[in-house]
Formats: structure tokens, sequence, C-alpha cells
């Protein structure tokens, strides 16, 4: 199943490049239900720049993370509900308990983001800060996954390229 995903994104990476990691990081923000950090880490290991990756992914990721805020106020709670209906309840006590911090944990983590960008427009979030607190925490999130590709990702490809 790994060989399998990642000749996946080795496909991609040489059809679409950098631009289809910016389109998978805007969609995964607010629908797509893809990490984008399990493709940033197989694309700097075929050789693409952690940096590049990591801003890329970070712009495309935000500007998604808006997306889903908007489309939070305007359709609201059902809406929502339908998508995301089993998370709502907790990420109202997460947002009750930890403000803002609740947007940079999930930006940060594997929690689902994009329950976070909706629900921050639902609740109405202060927008500056739930953009600050986005940037920051993707911008960390896919360095990491960037560099981590990057220094251990050849030596994987290549032991897996063995079998």
């Amino acid at each position: 199943m790994l060989e399998g995903f990642i000749l996946w994104v080795q496909a991609f990476v040489e059809v679409y490049g950098i631009g289809g990691t910016f389109v998978i990081s805007v969609f995964e923000s607010f629908i797509f239900p893809v990490p984008t950090a399990t493709i940033i880490a197989p694309v700097t290991a075929m050789g693409t720049d952690p940096f590049l990756v990591t801003v890329v992914a970070t712009i495309g990721s935000v500007l998604g993370a808006v997306v889903g805020y908007v489309l939070g106020m305007r359709l609201g709670l059902p809406v929502a509900e339908k998508l995301f209906k089993k998370h709502i309840p907790k990420v109202e006590k997460w947002y009750g308990r930890w403000g803002v911090w609740a947007v940079f944990i999930a930006a940060f983590s594997p929690i689902p983001f994009k329950v976070f960008t909706w629900t921050s427009g639902i609740f109405r979030l202060d927008f500056r800060k739930f953009l600050i607190a986005s940037i920051i925490g993707r911008f960390i999130q896919f360095a990491i996954a960037a560099y981590l590709g990057n220094i251990f990702g050849p030596g994987i490809l290549a032991w897996l390229s063995g079998f």
C-alpha cells in the first residue's frame, strides 16, 4: 500500500509539480480528506526544495482556510454538521477552552484542520487571530514534514525500490 501511494505521489509531482502541491493544500483546508503533510514529505524526498514546498503549501493552505472560514460564516452550522457532524461538539469545547489556540493546535497537528476553518467562521472567531494562528501552525507543520522528507525520504525511496 505504501509503495502504491509513493508511486501515486511521484506521478503527481512529475505531472503537476509544485503547483499540484499548492492545489492540494488549498482544498485540504476546507474539504479534501487527505492531509497535505502526507504529500509534502514524499515531494521533498523526490528532490523538491523543502523551503519552497513549505512556503507554497502554507500559502495554499491558508487561502483554503480563508475559504473554509467564509463558508462557515455564509453556510453556517447546518451545512457544517452535515459534513463534520461528529466533530462539531468537540471543536466547540476546544474553542471554549483554548480560543484561537485551538486553531493553532489544529493547524500544527494532524487534527482535521478543515473542521476548524469552518467552525472559526461559524463561531465568528476574530479573523486576524484566525489568520495568524493558521499561518504559524501550518508553516511549522509543513516545514517539519518537508525537511523530514528531504532528510530521510531519499533513503526510504531507495530502500523501497529494492523490493
